[in-house]
Parts: C-alpha cells; structure tokens; sequence
C-alpha cells in the first residue's frame, strides 16, 4: 500500500506543478492568486486529511484481509456490492481521502465493482449529513435524492466491474 499511494502522490504532485508551470505562463498574477488561494485552501483541509489518511492507515494495519474478502470480496455476490454501498454511505470525508481507501480495500481482496460502489457511496450518499441536507433542502427531496443515489451506487459499481473484469461481482 505504501508505495501505490506514494506514486499517486507523486504523480499528483506534478500533474500539479504542470498546470501552476503553464498557469504562470499564461498570466503570472492570476497564477500568484490561484497559489495563495490552494494554499489557504490546503491549510484548512491538512487536518481532515490527516485524521482520514490516519484512520485510512489504521484500517490497513488492523483490519485482516480475511475480513474484507469475507464481506466485500469475489464470489460474495450481490451481497459485497450492497455492503460495500452502506459502509460508502456511512463514512464521511474529502472525496481525496477516499481513493487510498479504495486502494486498501482493493489490496485486501475487494472486488472492483465493491470498490467502485463504495467510492461511489462515499461521494453521492449522505447518510451523516441527511439531517443539514434535510433542514435545507426538506424531508422529501433529501430522502430521495439519498435513495436514488444509494441505488446509482450499486448500478455504477456493478456496471464498472463488468467493463474492467467482466463480473459485477
């Protein structure tokens, strides 16, 4: 796991570098501006990336592989991809975080399709937040939006196992 998520750091790092190198090309205050801007952006950020890629490095370390091949694993059937929809829906934090995450579950024996749906889950369902989301934006409206993207997620995950392995479980 360490050195997969370093070459996509690393990776990260320069498609970055590339777009401030073309950006002070282009128009040197603006790119001034959108530097201090990702800069204050990233400060307030750092300690919720911190905590996540903590939990994300606890969850690596203490949680057996048998564990997550017996949930979300291959030959588990429609049920993985349903587990994999409700623990995507449960857990919250920035959708960056999410991506090692997908890497550890798929380093621990998780399908593609699961990943997928639990990458999916993770950014379109709000399980935490229904009660803000509803508060703006009404009872109705948030429980179904909820609904629908929780069964999107299982559809999107299921389709994105059948076109990169051919099995959607």
């Amino acid at each position: 796991m360490g050195k997969s998520l370093l070459l996509m750091l690393a990776a990260y790092g320069v498609l970055v570098a590339a777009s401030y190198f073309y950006a002070f090309r282009k128009d040197t205050g603006k790119a001034k501006k959108s530097i201090a801007k990702g800069w204050k952006q990233f400060l307030n950020q750092l300690p919720l990336l911190i905590a996540v890629f903590l939990l994300v490095g606890i969850f690596d370390k203490f949680v057996p592989k048998s564990i997550v091949v017996n949930l979300i694993g291959k030959g588990k059937g429609f049920m993985s991809v349903l587990r994999a929809s409700i623990l995507g829906s449960i857990i919250m934090g920035p959708v960056s975080s999410a991506y090692p995450f997908g890497a550890v579950l798929l380093d621990k024996g998780a399908t593609i399709a699961a990943t997928a749906v639990f990458l999916d889950a993770w950014v379109m369902v709000g399980v935490i937040t229904l009660p803000f989301e509803i508060s703006v934006f009404g009872k109705k409206f948030a429980l179904l939006r909820n609904i629908l993207a929780f069964v999107g997620t299982i559809i999107i995950g299921m389709i994105t196992g059948l076109l990169l392995v051919g099995s959607a479980f």
